[in-house]
């Protein structure tokens, strides 16, 4: 035999007990050949560690990524299923969630196709389906409320009706969020049928509805006073349609005449800062609406937009409570600030932290905290919150009655900032009857 082929053998010889040391500790721990093919896919992995010198038994640990790819190839080969194994797409989707989880931060989150896709028509404030709230009562899905003009409104759906099945599937015992709204909402132009229980109705009805792009109205508007002509706003969230409902229904208010204007931010969770932006600039004349601190302790100060003043100020009371957060205490703090108008309620949720939301590969997203906010006065809302001028809560009774005793105070507010006395509103609904 040629000196090469010896040299050859040898090699193959060293090649293969090289190979066995990294395959004996899997196939020993189990006694089962079968492991060898699956070890044998994770050798780039161990070559590549026994190729740092400095990686011992008591040295550092492995870098994230490939510690990740080591556990997901283990699994990949390895892993007996107990169970509906999960597909590679959800261990991902696992891992990152428990990766931003170890921030402790509940805004820093993992958004997955589907609840990216639904973020974006939040922002949007459109999506495609049947335009109803839905809510979970007593184990059942519930139709909370048909939007107004949608296609559930029009088809005749109420609030209150139970939702037995969809498209003759029973969606008892589905998650709300993951499985029951995705087969309800769909591309516009296309059929759903709903089979639903109605409270006096003895036989469930079943109703088809259309798919169609729902717009909801985020900005309701009414004269809540008519005598003393105080507007009342509800804006119950920041989005991309916003600040043109908001002026179009300032519009509607001024073209009754209106007088003063209560704000109402209650309950309203907050959005787009732009937005955020635009809405407070209505309120005050000049100088910043909010200060953004991003990391590394840089500050910007996010001035007036002077192109929202095509309205007259207003004597101004703004609700807030414990659920008014993020945009919405950005637009009351700025206010408050700079005395353009009156806060009343009880102390806001104190987020104070800005979130912004990068599209990663596969139409996921990650929702990344990346600033912190401060109103113009410099006060830190996450640590001290919102606090009105004029503290008022709801007793038991209050809620019991639905009696709304915070916008009574700034009713009461306003007359008197008015000069609409008691007397005064009584001499002029008088003349008005």
């Amino acid at each position: 035999m040629k000196r090469t082929s010896y040299a050859a053998v040898l090699i193959a010889l060293v090649a293969l007990s090289f190979l066995s040391g990294f395959a004996y500790q899997d196939v020993a721990a189990t006694g089962d050949f079968r492991n060898l093919l699956g070890t044998l896919r994770l050798l780039p992995d161990k070559v590549q560690m026994a190729a740092r010198a400095e990686f011992t038994e008591s040295n550092t640990e492995l870098p994230p990524v490939q510690t990740y790819w080591s556990v997901f190839s283990y699994l990949n080969s390895r892993y007996y299923a107990v169970g509906k194994a999960p597909r590679p797409a959800e261990l991902s989707y696992a891992a990152i969630q428990g990766m931003l989880g170890a921030l402790g931060d509940p805004y820093t989150r993992f958004l997955d196709p589907d609840q990216n896709k639904r973020m974006q028509e939040e922002n949007r404030g459109e999506f495609e389906g049947i335009g109803a709230h839905l809510t979970e009562k007593d184990g059942w899905v519930m139709i909370k409320k048909p939007i107004q003009d949608s296609p559930a409104h029009r088809a005749g759906v109420k609030a209150g009706d139970i939702i037995l099945k969809v498209d003759d599937r029973s969606i008892t015992g589905l998650n709300l969020e993951k499985e029951v709204v995705p087969i309800i909402r769909g591309p516009r132009g296309t059929p759903v049928k709903l089979t639903i229980k109605r409270e006096n109705v003895p036989e469930p009805l079943e109703i088809e509805i259309i798919r169609d792009v729902v717009r909801p109205a985020i900005v309701e508007a009414r004269m809540e006073d008519e005598v003393s002509k105080i507007g009342y706003i509800i804006l119950g969230q920041f989005n991309q349609n916003a600040d043109q409902q908001f002026d179009d229904r300032l519009k509607e208010l001024e073209s009754q005449n209106m007088r003063a204007l209560i704000l109402d931010l209650r309950d309203n969770p907050g959005g787009l800062l732009d937005v955020a932006i635009d809405i407070g600039s209505r309120f005050i004349q000049r100088g910043d609406v909010v200060i953004i601190q991003s990391k590394g302790g840089r500050r910007e100060h996010r001035t007036v937009e002077p192109s929202k003043h095509n309205h007259r100020m207003y004597p101004l009371v703004v609700l807030v409570n414990e659920l008014s957060a993020s945009a919405s205490e950005i637009v009351a703090g700025a206010i408050q600030d700079h005395k353009a108008g009156t806060l009343v309620g009880t102390d806001t949720f104190g987020k104070g932290l800005v979130q912004t939301i990068m599209n990663v590969q596969g139409r996921s997203a990650v929702a990344i905290t990346t600033a912190k906010y401060f109103t113009p006065s410099g006060r830190d809302v996450k640590k001290d919150k919102i606090h009105p001028d004029i503290v008022v809560e709801f007793s038991d009774e209050d809620i019991e009655n639905d009696n709304d005793v915070q916008l009574k105070r700034a009713v009461q507010l306003l007359k008197e900032r008015l000069g609409d006395s008691p007397a005064i509103a009584e001499n002029q609904a008088r003349k008005k009857g």
